[in-house]
């Protein structure tokens, strides 16, 4: 059974510092201020993977309508989130976290001993983590969580 990492859940998402597949540098910094949705995945072009990320590629507006920040993050190369974001249209920035120095921070365990995480977190604008889904067969769910999670909170408000 995979870790759910639910141990997370109200606590400071930690500080990182990744370059997106432009090459840009993305911080904590940026994400401050600012509901985020964070997504680990295991690997670029792989078929879990690619319905997982085209699965948040078609609910982009959803989130973008409501101002929240959108990220997908695996320990690929930014020339390889480059080609897969191209080949799938993605509108959203791929962070490569090259030597898993961020899974590693929030203690990601690998799935079945040699997969990354397949995690997605809300984090909330003072840069807690809100919500936290682990699947790493659900793939589709991630989204809907993340998106059920969001209008959750927003009902609080």
């Amino acid at each position: 059974m995979a870790d759910t990492h639910e141990y997370l859940v109200n606590t400071k998402f930690p500080e990182f510092s990744l370059y997106d597949d432009d090459e840009k540098l993305v911080c904590r910094a940026d994400i401050e201020g600012k509901w985020t949705v964070i997504f680990f995945y295991p690997k670029d072009d792989s078929p879990g993977c690619t319905l997982q990320s085209c699965s948040f590629r078609d609910q982009y507006e959803q989130f973008t309508e409501k101002g929240i920040l959108l990220y997908g993050v695996s320990s690929d190369s930014i020339s390889s989130h480059r080609s897969f974001k191209k080949k799938y249209n993605l509108q959203y920035s791929l962070l490569s976290d090259n030597n898993s120095e961020l899974a590693k921070s929030l203690k990601l365990k690998r799935n079945f001993g040699f997969l990354d995480a397949r995690v997605t977190f809300v984090i909330n604008p003072e840069g807690y983590i809100t919500y936290s889904y682990t699947s790493q067969l659900g793939v589709t769910g991630h989204v809907k969580k993340a998106l059920k999670a969001i209008k959750i909170v927003e009902n609080t408000l």
